[in-house]
């Protein structure tokens, strides 16, 4: 994965963009705008250069140009798009370490699934893309939609009921620690991954605020303190009801 990947959030949609060029008239145009005179200047490249990737960013929708206030003979060109993220560390390096581990997993159906979910997910946040904030509303749809076919009408029978639809669907084994919170081993969401030292199953604090809201109309808010991603051997979330 190359450092000069960036995605951008345009009025045309997302762009992926991998041009150190693109990127660095960007970055420019980022600061003020610019001419392509200027820009030519700035980045010691031929005016048909510029002109060109001028002419490229403009088509994806990255940047937009307008009339000079002084020069109606010149062009302004200005950012229509803004950045969304790019790749960093840890990310960057363990993204790498999952595409290993999904060639290594070829034959083993669940295996690979479980690898390619890993992937997926978290290819995204080795492009700086901060997901967690989506997963963890996913999460709650979930937890609603399956409370539905729950008949739990109590915080112990909801957790009881949790932990079966776990283990049959292969998500892991909870452990219920009281009502304080749950441990989750052979966790689906994380386990087998790679240490990123991060907690990584927002997906999982959603579904579960989901289910105890719809089964026993209380709000409350669930954060997982310890994950196979902060290198423990377990998930480990805490709850608590919103007041």
């Amino acid at each position: 994965m190359s450092d000069d990947i960036k995605i951008y959030s345009t009025p045309k949609g997302t762009v992926i963009l991998e041009a150190p060029t693109k990127n660095a008239i960007i970055e420019l145009l980022n600061e003020k705008e610019m001419t392509s005179s200027e820009l030519q200047a700035e980045l010691g490249l031929a005016k048909s250069t510029i002109s060109v990737h001028l002419s490229d960013l403009k088509d994806m929708g990255i940047l937009k140009e307008r009339k000079h206030p002084a020069d109606k003979r010149k062009k302004i060109f200005v950012l229509s798009s803004k950045l969304l993220g790019q790749p960093e560390s840890p990310f960057k390096e363990e993204y790498l370490k999952m595409l290993q581990n999904l060639k290594n997993s070829s034959g083993d159906e669940y295996l690979f699934l479980k690898n390619l979910f890993h992937l997926i997910r978290y290819g995204l946040q080795s492009f700086g893309l901060d997901i967690h904030p989506a997963l963890k509303e996913i999460g709650r749809d979930v937890g609603r939609v399956l409370a539905e076919d729950m008949d739990a009408s109590s915080y112990d029978e909801v957790m009881a009921q949790l932990s079966d639809f776990w283990e049959k669907n292969g998500l892991g084994r909870i452990e219920w620690k009281g009502y304080d919170g749950v441990k989750v081993l052979d966790c689906f969401d994380c386990s087998k991954t790679v240490e990123t030292g991060q907690s990584l199953c927002s997906l999982d604090e959603g579904l579960l605020e989901g289910v105890l809201k719809s089964k026993l109309g209380v709000e409350y808010s669930v954060q997982e303190q310890e994950c196979y991603g902060t290198g423990h051997e377990h998930c480990l979330f805490k709850i608590k009801k919103v007041k």
